[in-house]
C-alpha cells in the first residue's frame, strides 16, 4: 500500500472526525500528526482480512483521540493553571451572519455534550468521517442495527434540545 495515496485520500475525512471529537484545532492537529505517524510506521501490519483500510484508519484515529482525552484528564488533574483552555477574544467584529452561525455551532456543541460518550463517538464517526453503519458497528463492537438505532435516537435527542432554544 502506498502511504502517500492513502494520506491524500483520507486526510480530510479523518481530520474532520478528529476535529469533531476535540473541537480544538491545535489538539486536532497534534492528534492527526500522531495518528498519521502511527499509520506510516504500522502500514505493513494492516490486514485486509480484518476490514478495509478506511475502518483501520478510523480505528487508529479513534484510539489517538481517546488517548488524548485520557492524557488530558491526567494533565488537568496535575495542572495548577485554571487558564489552560483560555482563548482571548480576537477583538475583530464579525458579520451578523458569522455570529449567528457561531451561535448555532455553539448550541449544537452544548447539545452534543448532553449525549453519552458512545453516542457522540458514533455520531462523529457517521457524520464527520463518512463511515457507514456497518463500518461503525465493527469499530465500536456493536451490531449494525444497534448502530442505526443509536444514531437515530441521538439525532432525535439533539433535535429536541435545539428546537427548545
Amino acid at each position: 500500500m502506498n502511504f502517500e495515496r492513502i494520506y491524500k485520500e483520507f486526510f480530510k475525512r479523518i481530520y474532520s472526525y478528529i476535529i469533531s471529537r476535540t473541537r480544538n484545532d491545535a489538539a486536532a492537529q497534534d492528534i492527526a500528526a500522531a495518528m498519521w505517524e502511527k499509520v506510516f510506521k504500522k502500514l505493513d501490519s494492516f490486514d485486509a482480512d480484518k476490514g478495509n483500510i478506511s475502518q483501520w484508519l478510523f480505528a487508529v484515529a479513534r484510539n489517538e483521540v481517546n488517548m488524548h482525552y485520557r492524557l488530558y484528564h491526567v494533565r488537568k488533574f496535575f495542572n495548577f493553571s485554571d487558564y489552560e483552555d483560555f482563548n482571548p477574544p480576537s477583538g475583530e467584529k464579525e458579520a451578523p451572519e458569522l455570529m449567528e452561525a457561531e451561535l448555532e455551532r455553539q448550541n449544537l456543541l452544548k447539545a452534543m455534550e448532553t449525549l453519552s460518550g458512545k453516542e457522540r463517538d458514533i455520531l462523529a464517526l457517521k457524520f464527520y468521517s463518512g463511515l457507514n453503519n456497518r463500518e461503525i458497528a465493527v469499530m465500536v463492537n456493536i451490531s449494525e442495527s444497534n448502530t442505526g438505532t443509536i444514531i437515530n435516537r441521538s439525532i432525535a435527542k439533539l433535535r429536541v434540545l435545539l428546537e427548545a432554544k
